[in-house]
């Protein structure tokens, strides 16, 4: 079904008369427009795209042919005064927009609807896969082409300049977010930030990066290690690995993802490194590298065909050298198999030569 006739069902549903659309991500995801400035007003028969002048001429080119366009300059008196309940995304409005509306149309009443638009991205369809699956194969084509540049002395970010080039090269758009490239006991921060500290021969590196490659992101994280590994930091990643390979086997249709957060994490309590897993086990992935469904002990979601999160149990602290983090893609499809589209890179234990 048409995703704008989807959405003005849920705003029958909500019983409102318009919703006002201003994320950038659910925006593209409604009507294909890239750019700083859009919005949709949908109402139960209608949508209207708004934008300004910048944009007014690409807008023409990139929203469906026959969706009305509106100037902004001509103030939205005449498209929401008529309205007695409007919906807003209010986790992505900001305070004084709100307020801003508010005082310009003081008989309308204001109704959050953050999730309506989310709700809905959380259902790949079979374009969005299609453009993932490229993504993924650019994205490990990238991850072990920069393996072998990798030396000792390169910075992390030094390492991450490396990264980008070879991502751009084998075709991506960029990166999805700031990649983590953590080496030594850099890795026991859950989301480091690169910095100029070297590589030195026996350090592990723990890399977390994703691409966007047609406005869709990916995201994988591997460990690697410059000598053998001792037998403590085996035991560690013997544990994440378990630990990943037994939520990704326990995911079925209609179960709840709180039951997955739960596997992993109990595979890492019973080693005894419970304490030093302070994050949720994966993450939905699509349009932004971060979206719903959750993977965590608060997840109120099942999990259905079309659904596309990470799982990325790990185990982080100084006193294990640094940290470990094993994260795939995971994909249920159609028919409710289960597949993992970062099985291109393996997650064995790897010691590169540097």
């Amino acid at each position: 079904m048409n995703r704008i006739k989807v959405l003005q069902q849920s705003i029958l549903s909500n019983r409102i008369n318009a919703v006002l659309i201003s994320k950038p991500e659910n925006v593209k995801y409604l009507c294909g427009f890239i750019g700083s400035n859009g919005r949709l007003l949908v109402t139960r028969k209608k949508v209207t795209f708004i934008t300004d002048f910048r944009y007014l001429r690409s807008a023409q080119g990139q929203i469906p042919k026959g969706m009305a366009l509106f100037d902004q300059k001509d103030g939205l008196k005449k498209l929401i005064g008529r309205f007695k309940q409007l919906g807003i995304e209010d986790e992505h409005m900001t305070y004084s927009r709100y307020l801003d509306l508010k005082k310009k149309y003081p008989k309308i009443r204001i109704k959050p609807v953050s999730g309506i638009v989310e709700d809905m991205r959380m259902i790949k369809d079979e374009n969005e896969i299609r453009i993932i699956r490229n993504a993924v194969k650019i994205a490990s084509k990238a991850f072990e082409k920069f393996i072998k540049t990798i030396k000792a002395g390169q910075s992390e970010t030094e390492m991450e300049w490396n990264m980008l080039k070879i991502a751009h090269d084998s075709g991506a758009d960029g990166f999805a977010f700031p990649p983590i490239i953590a080496v030594g006991k850099n890795a026991a921060d859950v989301h480091h930030k690169n910095c100029s500290d070297k590589l030195k021969k026996g350090d592990k590196i723990m890399v977390d990066f994703g691409i966007k490659y047609k406005e869709y992101c990916t995201d994988m994280t591997r460990v690697l290690y410059t000598q053998k590994p001792t037998n403590s930091e085996q035991k560690i990643y013997s544990t994440v690995l378990e630990a990943n390979l037994s939520a990704i086997k326990a995911i079925q249709v209609c179960k709840p993802f709180i039951e997955i957060d739960k596997v992993a994490r109990n595979v890492i309590e019973k080693a005894g490194y419970g304490e030093y897993f302070g994050h949720a086990t994966g993450h939905g992935i699509g349009l932004e590298v971060h979206e719903q469904p959750r993977v965590s002990e608060k997840s109120t979601t099942d999990i259905q065909p079309g659904m596309l999160f990470t799982i990325e149990p790990g185990i982080y602290s100084d006193k294990f050298s640094g940290g470990v983090r094993i994260e795939d893609m995971v994909y249920v499809n159609e028919r409710g198999k289960v597949e993992i589209l970062t099985k291109g890179v393996s997650k064995k234990i790897r010691i590169i030569k540097v």
